[in-house]
Order: structure tokens, then C-alpha cells, then sequence
């Protein structure tokens, strides 16, 4: 640990921070990098994507990138970013020299990034200044963790470090209905370039630690965190699901998807994720997949001058492609039919005794109608739901399923299961519904032990 001048001032403001406070890591000064391995610290989180904002000519991101690529962490290099273009960012990391030159010109864009949940990283000579520079105000107001100097004004704090910092991580936790949030600090002094990967993916595997320690509902989503983790983390669901499979050999997934959309000033608005599990049996000389359809929709207040956004209606689709092969038949589909203001979902299809998927869900936030169309002769199916009084800041999941049979006697009757499932979405507010993401459309090859993705479409 190295010493400093410098105070940590924990600001509490409501219980609820200082619960939070007792549990999640406060502030680490690190002299050097730690024993873990580059793998040690990419098991047991998802793999992130890494934003890079800078300049080439900074050792830190040129080694940055060298050692992301020697591991296989995907990562982007820019030198802007906007609102649109962080979406996808797991963690950002910016440059100190591009902070001081371009730093108050994005300041809004950082800002929005960091009081969303992202993970921020600056890296360069004298990084922590080069940050708390753009980021000091929202940090004075908003933190319920500071690090810094005395104003001289009671025990307030202006956010600084020393000259010597070359890597600085903060990350906010955006607690629901909380006037300050937890915040996690990781202050590296003197550390060599050579050892920024590590520093990254050990404030990386820090943010997801303390993540999992939180279970209060946040106001935010990290619109970027990789979606093979648990988004519940970051805001409410809007049901409660049990899936029970019986007699079915799983195969594989594919996602999640995904698609967002936005407000007038270029904030999350909403989102759609689309997943899909296959499953394989066979009976009476036939071959049958399952699909599990897994598609969450959740609408944001985008905490700006636009109301905030909530689901009006989502939609599945999957095309098993009959008129062109036969022999892939569409056999069982639910849940089926037209139904309204429903609170609890729940089906079961199969294919004969102990072979089955059981489905029952229930709606927590509002209510959900929906409605069923199904086209055999084409192998096309289609779910539609429109909800009732739906909250923002909530994910709806919706899990319809089909059966296909393979007809061996018919063409196109033996494995793989070709077809594309589509997902779209639609979200308004006050003003009416009107705000889309982009659709979602995924074709695949289903084997009875593995799953190919032929073609995707976000």
C-alpha cells in the first residue's frame, strides 16, 4: 500500500449507502500489480469488452492493446465516443493525455457513462487529476466515496491525487432512489506501462466482485455489460420464471442479442436481448428441437428532459422454412391462441411421456396480452405481446418455445434443423409509442449436439 497526504472521506448519506459501504471495496493504492494471473482474473466474470479512448503515442494503450490481444479480450481504439457508441463497452479506458485535450469537450458523455455504472479507467502520467479534471464536480456531488484534499470548508473534499498516479479505476453503483452512490476507487502510483493489462482486468474483476455483493435494486443499467451476465444486477424484473425440461438432451445457445434505442438527446431509452436454447430428442424414428425463446425488454428513464420509457409491445418469430424443406415440420408451439391482462404465463408441449418443457411465469410489474399466429405450411410461427401499465427501469422476459420435427421420409427430414428467429421491440412514454431498436435476426443450424450460427442481424 502506498501512503499519502491524501483523506478518504466516506460521505453517508442514507442507510442504504452505508449498507453499501460496509460490503463493497472503498479505495486500494497499489504500488505494484498484484499475484493473480491475466487467467485468474478472467475466471469467474464474463469477458469484458474494453473501450480504448486515446492516443497511440501513449505507452500505456499501446501496451494495453498488445496485452488484451495476447489474451483474447476484445477491445475498440477511438479518439470520440458519444452516448451511442459506449453502448457496448463493458469497461472504458481513456487516455490522460487525450483527457486533457479533449476531456471537457466529452465531459457529458463521460459523465453519463459513469453515472450509468460503467467502469472508467485513465491511464498516463498523472491519469487521476486528468479524470477528476472532467469528472470532479459529478464526483464532489454525487459520490458517497472521495478521495482527495481539503477544501479548507469544514471536511468537504476536492477531488485529487498525486502527479504520480498512472491508472485510475472508478466505478458508481447506481442505487435506485439514492442521493449519493457507492463508489470504488483503484489508484495505481508509479506502475510501469508494461503492467497496465493486468491493472485493467484486475479493476474489471473488482467491479464484478462487488456487483454480486449488491442485491438492492440499481437505477441503471450498464448498457454495455456483456449479456451472458445477470442483468437483474442492474435494474428490477418485471417476473418471476421457472423452466423444468424433461427427456431433452441440450444442445447449445445462441446470444444474447442485442439492441438498443434512444431519447431525443441521445440516451438509453430502450433495450431488447434476445437469447435462444436448443434442445434434441428423438422418438419413433423422427428427430425433434426444441427452442427456448428468451427475449427481455426493458424500458429506461433516461434522466434527462424526456419522460421515461417503458415496454409497449414485443415479438418473436422463428422460420423453420417447410415451403423450402418439407421434412422440418413445425410441430407444437405455446404458449398458443390470444389472451389479455395476464399476470401468470404458464404451458407444457412435448413429445410424448417424459419428454417435455414446462413454462410458468409470473408477472410482477403490470400485465402482459398476447397473441399467437402460426403458418405449418410455411413452418413460421409468431408470438405478440402488448403490456399493461409496465413500469421503466423493469425487464420483462418473455419465453415462448416451439418444437420442430424432422420428417427423414421428406426432404430436408434430417438433421441439421435449419431456421432464423426474429425478435423486435417497441417502446414509448407519455407522448405515445414510437421509440424501436433495431430487430433482431438470427438463423442457425441446429444439430442434435451442437448449434451453428449461420447469419446474424442486430
Amino acid at each position: 500500500m502506498v501512503k499519502t497526504r491524501y483523506m478518504v472521506l466516506a460521505l453517508v448519506v442514507t442507510a442504504v449507502i452505508t449498507a453499501m459501504l460496509v460490503v463493497l471495496p472503498r479505495v486500494h493504492y497499489h504500488g505494484s500489480v498484484g499475484t493473480y494471473s491475466i487467467e485468474e482474473l478472467l475466471s469467474g466474470v464474463p469477458t469484458p469488452t474494453v473501450c480504448i479512448v486515446g492516443y497511440a503515442t501513449n505507452p500505456y494503450i499501446g501496451n494495453l492493446t498488445t496485452g488484451l490481444g495476447r489474451v483474447g479480450v476484445p477491445y475498440t481504439v477511438t479518439i470520440g465516443i458519444s452516448n451511442q457508441s459506449i453502448v457496448r463497452c463493458s469497461i472504458l479506458v481513456i487516455g490522460s493525455d487525450w483527457l486533457e485535450n479533449l476531456g471537457n469537450r466529452y465531459r457529458g458523455v463521460i459523465i453519463n457513462a459513469m453515472q450509468r455504472g460503467l467502469p472508467m479507467v485513465a491511464v498516463g502520467p498523472n491519469a487521476g487529476n486528468s479524470l477528476l479534471m472532467v469528472v470532479g464536480n459529478f464526483i464532489t456531488s454525487k459520490a458517497a466515496l472521495i478521495v482527495g484534499i481539503p477544501t479548507g470548508n469544514g471536511k468537504q473534499l476536492r477531488p485529487e491525487l498525486p502527479v504520480n498516479v498512472v491508472a485510475l479505476g472508478i466505478a458508481v453503483i447506481p442505487i435506485r432512489n439514492a442521493t449519493r452512490y457507492p463508489t470504488i476507487w483503484e489508484v495505481y502510483v508509479n506502475t510501469p506501462p508494461t503492467n497496465i493489462t493486468y491493472i485493467v482486468l484486475s479493476i474489471w474483476k473488482n467491479h464484478n466482485n462487488a456487483l454480486i455483493k449488491t442485491n438492492l435494486p440499481l437505477y441503471a443499467l450498464v448498457p454495455s455489460l456483456a449479456m451472458n451476465t445477470a442483468k437483474a444486477l442492474f435494474q428490477q424484473s418485471g417476473s418471476s420464471l421457472s423452466v423444468n425440461i424433461q427427456g431433452f438432451n441440450y444442445v447449445g445457445y445462441v446470444g444474447w442479442y442485442v439492441t438498443n434505442t434512444y431519447d431525443w438527446y441521445g440516451n438509453l431509452a430502450g433495450q431488447q436481448a434476445l437469447r435462444v436454447d436448443f434442445y434434441y430428442t428423438t422418438a419413433n424414428n423422427y428427430y425433434f428441437f426444441l427452442n427456448l425463446v428468451k427475449h427481455d425488454v426493458t424500458g429506461f428513464n433516461p434522466h434527462d428532459l424526456s419522460p421515461p420509457f417503458t415496454p409497449c409491445q414485443a415479438n418473436e418469430a422463428i422460420n423453420g422454412y417447410t415451403s423450402i424443406w418439407p421434412g422440418q415440420v413445425l410441430f407444437d408451439s405455446a404458449p398458443t391462441g390470444a389472451s389479455s391482462n395476464q399476470v401468470t404465463i404458464s404451458y407444457q408441449i412435448g413429445v410424448g411421456s417424459g419428454v417435455y418443457v414446462a413454462v410458468s411465469e409470473t408477472i410482477t410489474q403490470g400485465s402482459v396480452n398476447w397473441n399467437y399466429l402460426s403458418f405449418p405450411a410455411e413452418g413460421q410461427d409468431e408470438w405478440t405481446w402488448t403490456f399493461n401499465n409496465p413500469s421503466t427501469e423493469t425487464t420483462y422476459k418473455l419465453v415462448p418455445a416451439d418444437i420442430f420435427q424432422l420428417n427423414p421420409n421428406l426432404s430436408g427430414g434430417y438433421p441439421p434443423l435449419y431456421e432464423t428467429i426474429n425478435s423486435t421491440a417497441l417502446f414509448g412514454n407519455l407522448f405515445g409509442c414510437f421509440n424501436s431498436p433495431s430487430p433482431i435476426s438470427v438463423t442457425v443450424d441446429v444439430y442434435p449436439t451442437s448449434v451453428a450460427v449461420i447469419s446474424t442481424n442486430t
